[in-house]
């Protein structure tokens, strides 16, 4: 596929005819003619070409040419054991940072601080499930990024925060000054650095898993989101050790108001730029942009979160109302900030919808899906009444249906991607693959959806025509 490319297509002739063009979006598709002659405009169909024969899996020629060299693929049992490595090793990470920095604290004050840590954390969560139910991705990929955030971003910080400390430290600083060097500088650029790590980790892999903004955005916020669950747990300890040493519930609930309602999505905002970034790269397939952007992205992400630390040391605080600055800073800088990167995600959404019936329609020209199928593939609710009907014919029926409008979502995406850039062996061969399973999910569906029993009429006592059918489940019951 090039910029020029239409999608796959399959001949509108006879068996082993090449395929014509196809026609200028808004026009008439072509149609048969009494199964005679070349295909001829119908002003019926809205520029869909739907009767147009889709692909046989048993006959790939249809697709192209059948004798193109397969790309060397990664084999399934050494992915899954790259993954479980990975996780099993990121779990082990989670449980040295609970014995080294949690179980300090106590069991009754971890279990207070874990519960408060559940607010913020459910908020950030079904923000990300908004944002990528459009275009799930694959759930063994979303746990690692949370796992990653929340136990190798932190033990690595935990790890490495000390000593880029004693490296930007002069030799006796005083009080305030590694304070204020450990909360500016060092917070942000090796909490930021740690996090990012996590999406490299999956751009390793490829396009699979980031292969546009909103992707990135998914998995920075994920990974985002569980380094602040560790985090939260953390100062809600230690607040809830000051609460119980000064006999002053308020202390905790200070904190609580400030990191668990406040600013649930600190972290999320200064990572996700980082995963807009990279994922704008990846969809644009430019190597320079993933440094450009991937860089430029990481450093605007430690200058938000320097300028949000940096406001304790930068207010003044008034005795009689200590919390009046922070709001004034609060509903001045931080909001106006959040709201811009909060439209930015709903545009992104928006836009990624654009893009599914821009492509969607390109292949439905092309023969491969209806006009009320592209629709269907538009709109959430019509996906769950789509899932919910084949359900009724068993849950089979269900897992096809599902797996049919995941891959027509991967196909119009992969195609939009396609298009920035030069088409590989690898991008022709997973379009093929995809059209296939399209196929192959739409005839299962058929296969369990078909009646047993076919309705054929013959004729009644009366003259009347009775569907057989019927009559037979008359004389069953």
């Amino acid at each position: 596929m090039n910029r020029t490319d239409a999608p796959a297509r399959t001949p509108a002739g006879a068996p082993g005819q090449q395929p014509g063009p196809l026609p200028p979006r808004g026009a008439p598709g072509p149609v048969r003619r009494d199964g005679q002659g070349p295909p001829g405009p119908d002003p019926r169909n809205d520029g869909y070409g739907y009767d147009v024969d889709r692909v046989d899996p048993r006959g790939p020629v249809r697709l192209g040419d059948a004798r193109t060299p397969r790309v060397r693929r990664r084999r399934a049992w050494l992915q899954w054991l790259v993954w479980g490595g990975s996780i099993l090793g990121l779990l082990l990470v989670a449980a040295g940072v609970y014995l080294f920095a949690i179980r300090p604290l106590g069991f009754g004050t971890s279990l207070v601080a874990f519960t408060a840590a559940l607010v913020p954390v459910t908020i950030v969560l079904l923000a990300i499930w908004w944002l990528d139910r459009y275009t799930p991705q694959p759930r063994l990929t979303l746990v690692y990024a949370f796992i990653w955030g929340a136990a190798g971003s932190v033990g690595l910080t935990l790890f490495f925060g000390g000593f880029f400390t004693a490296w930007i430290s002069p030799p006796e600083p005083e009080a305030i000054t590694a304070e204020f060097l450990g909360a500016v500088i060092q917070a942000p650029v090796v909490e930021e650095f740690t996090k990012s790590l996590g999406l490299i980790a999956l751009l390793c892999w490829g396009r699979r898993f980031i292969g546009g903004p909103i992707d990135g955005v998914v998995y920075a916020a994920l990974i985002a989101g569980g380094f602040a669950f560790t985090e939260n747990i953390l100062y809600f300890g230690q607040s809830f050790h000051q609460a119980q040493a000064m006999g002053e519930v308020a202390v905790f609930w200070q904190t609580f108001y400030l990191r668990g309602l406040l600013s649930p999505f600190a972290h999320v905002s200064f990572t996700a730029l980082c995963g807009l970034g990279l994922g704008i790269a990846a969809e644009r397939r430019s190597l320079m942009l993933y440094f450009g952007l991937g860089i430029g992205g990481l450093s605007l992400g430690m200058v938000l979160h320097a300028l949000w630390n940096g406001s304790a040391f930068f207010i003044e605080v008034d005795p009689a109302d200590p919390l009046a600055g922070f709001l004034r800073y609060y509903l001045t800088v931080q909001v106006p900030i959040f709201v811009l990167l909060a439209a930015i995600a709903i545009w992104l959404r928006v836009r990624e919808r654009r893009i599914l019936r821009r492509q969607l329609s390109e292949y439905g020209r092309a023969g491969w899906f209806s006009p009320d199928e592209v629709t269907m593939l538009l709109s959430m609710r019509r996906r769950r009444k789509a899932e919910k009907w084949a359900g009724r014919h068993g849950a089979l029926a269900r897992m096809g249906m599902r797996d049919l409008i995941r891959a027509a979502v991967e196909l119009a995406l992969d195609r939009h991607s396609v298009l920035f850039g030069r088409p590989t062996r690898r991008s022709r061969m997973r379009e093929r693959e995809l059209l296939e399973i399209i196929t192959a999910d739409r005839r299962l569906i058929g296969a369990l959806t078909a009646p047993v029993v076919r309705e054929v009429t013959r004729p009644a006592a009366d003259g009347a025509a009775a569907p057989a059918g019927r009559a037979a489940s008359a004389v069953c019951a």
